[in-house]
């Protein structure tokens, strides 16, 4: 297999206040990321087009050449040997934090379409992703759904805020603080401009997925409409994303009369395992 980096470059503005005034608000404000395409061996630059994997990093990792980091190709590693190919980006943030915010989104449609005009590669894609790069991969999708074909998400990232659930309280990024006090709003604040450190739902609109394409039903019960066939792997000891909150999603889902598997797996914490790779090649496979 060959690894393949690049940089793009995407308009990092956006202003969603708008206004009256008789102007032009647009503007161009020019940011720059870079991106790693990992093609198989089987890969050829003439025939059918190699299918192709965005695979979203998680908040512990990015991509950088000189640092040798690879972001989210390893959730797709069994894919790759297979024959698919595989791109991640590191975002609009150089650490990596991006909780797919809507720059990260333009960034890694930037990184798609150099690689499909630079390589015989599919113009419909898979998307995979781990914890924020779950969210990421369904924000991706819901922006761009004629371009997706499946989504394969494990421990994702689904919401902000906290969920009541029956007696349950599932604690997301907004709301939680760590055992060793870390909390995360403040580059959510900064990744989805919020003006003051309160949180800006106008923000965030189109870019929380457990709120994106969804409405609450006749019962009083949350539907999610997602834009293509959806599985998620969820380890039931994960503490970092609540499992119940992966389940919820999925039943959204369901209500919703669309497709989705769910896999819990016993005893498996935050992490991608071996389970979650093969399953993932499995699952893409049925749409090739």
């Amino acid at each position: 297999m060959e690894k393949i980096f690049f940089k793009v470059k995407f308009n990092n503005f956006r202003e969603i206040s708008g206004s009256t005034a008789n102007e032009v608000l647009d503007r161009e404000e020019w940011a720059e990321c870079e991106a790693v395409l990992c093609l198989p061996d089987s890969y050829s630059s003439s025939g059918d087009p190699t299918p192709l994997i965005l695979s979203c990093h998680g908040a512990g990792s990015t991509v950088c050449e000189a640092d040798g980091k690879t972001g989210g190709l390893s959730y797709a590693s069994e894919c790759i040997r297979e024959g698919f190919a595989a791109l991640d980006i590191s975002g609009s943030a150089p650490h990596g934090l991006t909780f797919g915010c809507p720059e990260h989104i333009f960034a890694l449609y930037k990184a798609y379409r150099y690689a499909i005009k630079n390589y015989n590669l599919s113009e419909r894609v898979f998307l995979a992703g781990h914890s924020m790069g779950g969210g990421t991969a369904i924000n991706f999708a819901s922006t761009f759904p004629s371009l997706v074909i499946a989504l394969g998400i494990m421990n994702p990232g689904l919401s902000f805020h906290s969920v009541q659930i029956g007696d349950h309280v599932s604690r997301n990024p907004w709301d939680r603080e760590w055992a060793d006090g870390h909390r995360y709003r403040k580059p959510i604040a900064q990744c989805f401009r919020f003006p003051t450190e309160d949180f800006c739902a106008d923000n965030t609109s189109g870019f929380e997925p457990y709120r994106t394409r969804s409405f609450v039903n006749t019962d009083g019960e949350r539907a999610v409409i997602p834009p293509c066939p959806v599985k998620i792997w969820q380890g039931a000891d994960d503490k970092t994303v609540d499992p119940i909150l992966s389940r919820k999603y999925y039943d959204s889902i369901r209500r919703a009369g669309c497709y989705a598997e769910l896999h819990i797996l016993d005893g498996v914490a935050h992490k991608v395992v071996d389970t979650m790779k093969k399953e993932l090649l499995l699952w893409f496979e049925r749409f090739v």
